[in-house]
């Protein structure tokens, strides 16, 4: 299955799973009905998302909560297909190690990996005890920037025994010297690594803070976020903040407010009231928010723009109780307008009902095409359709979630369309057929037939079609022609019973939405047929390539 994001579904997805990461990281866990539903969740995002950063969360995601039996299926297709992105193999290697516990299995897609990077992706996520004998000596002098970036982030986890990866470099100097690397994303990662990593501190930046302007913005917002919280000399800290605030890169207001979520000090209010009077960026707004809420038992002015801007509701009201959690100001606030909050409730709600959308997408697509000319006999799949989607409604969970659209009496010039509008996984053909081709109609309602080799020109043109189901007389050779270009057809090879075809089509769909793999579906569904007639039964034909 495909699906086409636009930029603002992408960055509420990435946000999301950047949501669960981070709780999880935490401490915090789901129920594990929730946790399988952001497993699946993850698991498609991982195979089918467009966006590389999407994907990457998406197998962090899988390494923070996923199983092997449920997950490692997606991170290894995900491996495979981008297998020329240094960054998605390196997080597919991290999301394989979590799950098979540091015995990574040998897959084709992963020979290319050097040890060094393969080490050093797994190392994220488990220990060095667990992949075995490591031995790592990186020469940062030669080394790419991707094989330093894995290493920093192993550094900033602190999962990383001194000297494993420079024999002249502990933790810190090497952080250090990586600070001056002239790869701005690496710099950007040594700054993390400090960040993250408690047992470094200042003393291991490689890059002074009065440089802090003349950097990119990624760099930027790392050195601001850090700075903000964990300068000691105040002045310092403040001539900073001040002159960070009025960056213009939003990236890098956005990482100094995140610094400020973890730092207060007398005279820090002179600053900070000051900027989110003026700051427009929703994404920075929030995180002052917060800020405010967390410290407004400090200072007076911080409760009265905290309540100001819990007044407006929205982000800023959920960001304000969440810094306020557990406060004066959470009671009074609350006293207010009870808020009910479940575990990732605040987060995920935020991005506008983001779990029901993932939801939505992680279905399976189906679009049924009816058509029943004028000239040709009257069916009734309307009928059949109805019944169907009545049914699967009634189903009370699907392991494998379907969608379900129909088009009644389909033209000929309705079918790419529709499959690149509905971007389905299984094309339905309900309606005549007759030996080669299948009957659509015209726009006065007659016949207008489709022969095998234009649907199966269709077919290898839209590449997305997992399932082809031919529910028409006589379309075997139609199912014969399209079978290179899709994984299974059901064809017949006789004609259809009108009056058992919808029992075919009810334990099919049924069968697939349990779980069940398309060969399993069409047993259930032929068997379902014979309860009625075993003539009919016999009329159906699996194809699978």
């Amino acid at each position: 299955m495909k699906f086409e994001l636009d930029s603002r579904d992408t960055r509420r997805q990435k946000a999301a799973l950047q949501v669960v990461c981070r709780r999880y990281r935490s401490g915090q866990t789901l129920s594990p009905e929730s946790r399988r539903d952001f497993e699946v969740q993850a698991g498609y995002l991982a195979v089918n998302a467009s966006d590389t950063k999407v994907i990457r969360w998406a197998l962090n995601t899988i390494a923070r909560l996923g199983t092997q039996q449920g997950a490692s299926n997606s991170v290894t297709v995900a491996l495979a297909r981008h297998a020329e992105d240094p960054e998605i193999v390196g997080a597919a290697i991290a999301a394989l190690a979590k799950l098979y516990r540091g015995a990574i299995p040998a897959l084709p897609s992963m020979a290319p990996v050097s040890p060094e990077m393969r080490t050093l992706a797994a190392m994220q996520t488990v220990t060095a005890a667990q992949l075995g004998n490591v031995q790592l000596r990186i020469d940062m002098d030669i080394a790419d920037a991707e094989l330093l970036k894995l290493a920093l982030i192993v550094i900033g986890l602190n999962r990383d025994i001194q000297h494993l990866l420079h024999p002249r470099y502990n933790n810190g100097e090497l952080v250090r010297v990586l600070g001056q690397h002239d790869d701005p994303v690496v710099r950007q990662y040594s700054v993390w690594a400090v960040t993250e990593n408690r047992t470094l501190g200042l003393e291991h930046l490689g890059i002074p803070f009065e440089r802090t302007e003349a950097e990119p913005d990624n760099v930027q917002a790392k050195m601001l976020e850090l700075g903000a919280s964990k300068i000691v000399d105040l002045t310092e800290r403040q001539d900073l903040i001040l002159a960070g605030s009025s960056y213009a890169s939003v990236l890098a207001r956005e990482g100094l407010a995140k610094g400020l979520l973890r730092s207060y000090y007398d005279g820090l209010g002179d600053v900070t009231l000051d900027w989110a009077a003026t700051e427009e960026e929703p994404r920075v707004r929030v995180l002052l928010a917060e800020h405010f809420g967390r410290y407004a038992e400090r200072l007076p002015s911080y409760e009265d723009t905290a309540i100001n801007l819990a007044n407006e509701g929205g982000n800023l009201r959920r960001h304000v109780l969440r810094g306020a959690d557990g406060r004066p100001l959470q009671r009074k606030l609350e006293g207010q307008e009870p808020v009910v909050a479940d575990l990732f409730g605040d987060d995920l709600n935020e991005q506008g009902g983001l779990i029901n959308m993932i939801k939505e997408q992680v279905k399976t697509k189906v679009l049924i095409m009816a058509a029943t000319p004028d000239d040709a006999g009257r069916i009734r799949p309307d009928k059949e359709v109805a019944e169907l989607r009545e049914r699967m409604a009634a189903m009370p969970s699907q392991k494998r979630p379907l969608a379900f659209d129909s088009i009644y009496a389909a033209r000929l010039d309705q079918i790419q369309q529709e499959l690149v509008r509905q971007r389905p996984t299984i094309l339905h053909f309900s309606g005549h057929g007759a030996p080669g081709m299948l009957a659509f109609e015209t726009e006065d309602g007659e016949t207008a037939p489709l022969e095998a080799d234009l649907l199966a020109r269709v077919l290898k043109a839209y590449r997305d079609i997992e399932c082809l189901v031919l529910h028409a007389c006589f379309a075997e050779k139609v199912a014969t022609e399209c079978l290179p270009h899709v994984k299974c057809v059901v064809g017949s090879t006789d004609a259809v019973n009108d009056f058992t075809a919808p029992n075919f089509s009810y334990l099919f769909y049924q069968s697939v939405a349990a779980g069940m793999d398309y060969e399993q579906a069409f047993e259930m569904g032929t068997t379902e047929v014979a309860f009625k007639s075993r003539t009919a039964a016999d009329a159906y034909k699996l194809m699978v390539r």
